[in-house]
């Protein structure tokens, strides 16, 4: 019987559009302006950087190594508040947190680090009992099997008690059916289908509890 539902972040509650300006414009914007730069040089320089590491590597996901590396005197609160305001929820996560957290503990389980998934979650703390970051909390690069025995262990819950959804095929629905949980893949862009691919949140509310 599920106990809990686990949901991943980018991709799934909000879209990519705070991140991706974090990284790919306020980033390479204070380095241009630190170095005296365009703003295209900067970025094509500050992108190259971030490919010399690699999303394998913890390092990637840290922004104090980057600013760090980079030698910008911002603070991450600084970098993070400059695009808050952009922070763009699904227009169904409202509706669907709602009717699921009456029936179901959530958390979320989310491969970004602990200072982005604070920002992104404003206004929905309220629904999660925990927040899990694999980078900030576990050391982990990647969602495995391992990160999902250990969020059920946080939580005091047999594997077949949680569900996960995301939309990461590998990371969100290989990666907990390999450690025991239930999973559903979040299609957002339509290109799978099968009993456990829905499209969106609704359709998850749906097929999990039929209360949509």
């Amino acid at each position: 019987m599920i106990r809990f539902i686990s949901l991943d972040m980018d991709g799934t509650l909000v879209n990519s559009r705070f991140v991706d300006l974090v990284w790919m414009e306020g980033m390479p914007r204070m380095y241009a302006e630190r170095q005296g730069l365009g703003f295209e040089e900067a970025k094509e320089y500050v992108v190259s950087e971030y490919m010399k590491i690699g999303s394998d590597r913890l390092e990637w996901y840290d922004m104090q190594y980057w600013l760090d590396r980079f030698g910008l005197k911002a603070s991450k609160g600084e970098l993070l508040s400059a695009y808050e305001d952009h922070v763009e929820p699904y227009p169904e996560v409202q509706e669907a947190l709602e009717l699921l957290s009456e029936r179901f503990e959530l958390v979320v389980t989310s491969n970004a680090a602990r200072e982005f998934i604070d920002i992104e979650l404003e206004g929905f703390h309220d629904y999660f009992r925990e927040t899990f970051s694999a980078t900030s909390d576990f050391r982990e690069v990647k969602k495995s099997p391992l990160l999902y025995g250990a969020v059920c262990r946080a939580l005091d819950a047999r594997p077949f008690e949680v569900l996960h959804i995301g939309d990461h095929y590998d990371y969100d629905y290989e990666s907990p059916l390999q450690a025991g949980l239930d999973a559903l893949f979040l299609d957002r862009a339509g290109k799978r289908s099968g009993s456990e691919v829905v499209g969106d949140l609704r359709e998850a509310v749906e097929l999990i509890c039929g209360c949509a």
